[in-house]
């Protein structure tokens, strides 16, 4: 005799958002061991959150529905791009003299 497992919206909502708990805490065990594999290697200590996940923030985005968790690290382009304008000069510059 087959059982056939019909869920609720609410089943169903609750069994997603877990898979993407689950998601989290994998990612937040693999940054886990990036750092403790840099530590090893380097003798330098890295804040997890501030330099590889967020994990704890990722999961409260989830709980609060927000669908861009993945985002839980916001990384700021502004010095990149400053980089890139001063290259781009200094090439210009350097084509001017030869």
């Amino acid at each position: 005799m087959d059982l056939i497992m019909s869920w609720t919206p609410n089943e169903y909502k609750a069994f997603k958002k877990g898979a993407m708990l689950q998601v989290v805490d994998d990612l937040d065990n693999m940054a886990r061991m990036a750092v403790f594999n840099r530590i090893a290697t380097n003798k330098k200590k890295l804040n997890i959150e501030k330099d590889l996940f967020d994990a704890k923030s990722a999961r409260k985005r989830i709980i609060d529905g927000d669908n861009t968790w993945k985002e839980a690290k916001k990384i700021d382009t502004t010095r990149h791009a400053k980089a890139q304008e001063a290259m781009k000069k200094w090439a210009e510059n350097l084509s001017k003299k030869g």
